[in-house]
């Protein structure tokens, strides 16, 4: 969970399938098998529900560390939206737009490649 309460990771129990716990968390089986490495579920488990550690639609950049008040700097690439960062990294879109009112001009804010984005809350393990 983060500090929006969002999960990030789920353990899977005995009887856990790729489509079952997809349905849980509403999502298709195919985005969360891309999200992990596995090619089955087993008990005890990790499974990565929003793709931290792999680059998906919308938010194919990168963390290059923390900032003083705790939040990630994650370098933005071509094609990043906020709405995907924030997917990705479980935050509400509102707080990924607060977290940067720096890089606001007005309308929609989209992120230029090379840019440092604020995470806020980063998601605890």
């Amino acid at each position: 969970m983060n500090g929006f309460l969002q999960p990030m990771r789920y353990t899977a129990v005995d009887g856990d399938t790729w489509e079952g716990i997809a349905a849980h968390f509403r999502m298709t089986p195919e985005i969360l098998k891309s999200f992990n490495e596995a090619e089955s579920v087993a008990a005890g488990e990790i499974i990565d529900l929003r793709g931290v550690d792999v680059p998906q639609l919308g938010a194919g950049g990168s963390v290059t560390g923390h900032d003083g008040q705790g939040r990630l700097l994650y370098r933005a690439s071509a094609g990043d939206t906020p709405a995907g960062i924030a997917s990705r990294y479980g935050v509400p879109l509102y707080a990924l737009r607060i977290a940067n009112l720096n890089l606001l001009t007005g309308g929609e804010w989209i992120p230029p490649a090379g840019a440092t984005v604020a995470i806020p809350n980063p998601p605890v393990d």
